[in-house]
């Protein structure tokens, strides 16, 4: 059952989308075993709203590693619809371009994205994650053991519908594996030449969000904004200045990719996705 009944897209965000918090938005407190958290709701189309989760809760900023995951996915279980997780990144390698953007001159003839090309395809579409954090709770049954399938970790459905709004929209993209580190620090140099063997980008905030949203049975999925290389891969330094930059150039585009996921969410019938994907039996014959 839905906690609100307009709400078609669940937002979980960082740093620079805040936006989606001030002006117009109902703000509410979600009661969860693990701390409340605020959400807010806002009107998205005619009839249908979103609802945003900040990952900082009213803060200036949590550190990746102190963030309170869980009281933020059970939230997003009790509001019951699918999930859009925002999260930045850093490009450790070359990766193949998907998307329809042939009109655009400068971007016609190219086929990859590479760590010094990021300005150009700053938008990344984890399939799959490799795991590097260290002290963080990664379930919510500490007192049952459930082994969860994550075979197919994101929602290939709600995947889907990503690939087609960048398209449809000229928006190149790139699509691969994520590797989230436990933070604060960025990596070594050392550490993205071992890590680019197994992964395209790494973040600090996308693991265990998405262990626990399967855990919850939720259609989720991840928008990543590519804001710099990975250290090691320019002359530079990798900085918090820099993802802030990247954040805010790419934040009117995210927020338009949202409002049309949103608008393609509103005219969906919710058994159409009980049909089309296998998010909400990820449990099922997990428990010993």
């Amino acid at each position: 059952m839905k906690l609100f009944k307009n709400v078609v897209l669940t937002i979980i965000a960082g740093v620079g989308y805040g936006v989606l918090s001030e002006e117009g938005a109902k703000l509410c407190e979600i009661n969860t075993p693990y701390g409340p958290v605020s959400v807010s709701v806002l009107q998205a189309g005619d009839n249908f709203d979103i609802a945003f989760i900040s990952r900082h809760q009213g803060k200036r900023h949590v550190p990746p590693h102190q963030i309170n995951f869980r009281a933020l996915v059970d939230a997003a279980r009790q509001i019951g619809v699918p999930v859009l997780s925002v999260n930045s990144v850093g490009l450790m390698r070359e990766v193949p371009l998907a998307g329809n953007f042939e009109t655009d001159s400068v971007l016609k003839n190219k086929t990859h994205a590479a760590p010094n090309s990021f300005l150009d395809f700053p938008f990344f579409i984890p399939n799959d994650f490799i795991d590097m954090t260290q002290n963080r709770v990664g379930t919510f049954h500490n007192d049952e053991t459930v082994h969860v399938d994550m075979t197919d970790p994101y929602c290939a459905d709600l995947r889907n519908k990503l690939y087609q709004i960048l398209e449809s929209q000229s928006i190149s993209y790139s699509e691969g594996i994520y590797l989230c580190t436990e933070g604060p620090r960025f990596e070594t140099k050392a550490e993205i030449q071992m890590f680019a063997h197994f992964a395209d980008v790494v973040g600090m905030t996308g693991v265990p969000e998405v262990i626990l949203a399967k855990e919850a049975g939720l259609c989720y999925a991840s928008l990543c904004v590519i804001t710099n290389p990975a250290a090691g891969l320019s002359q530079n330094m990798v900085t918090a200045d820099e993802v802030k930059v990247g954040v805010e150039k790419n934040q009117k585009t995210v927020i338009e990719i949202i409002a049309a996921l949103s608008s393609v969410l509103s005219n969906q019938k919710e058994d159409d996705c009980k049909k089309s994907c296998r998010c909400q039996s990820a449990t099922v014959s997990a428990k010993l």
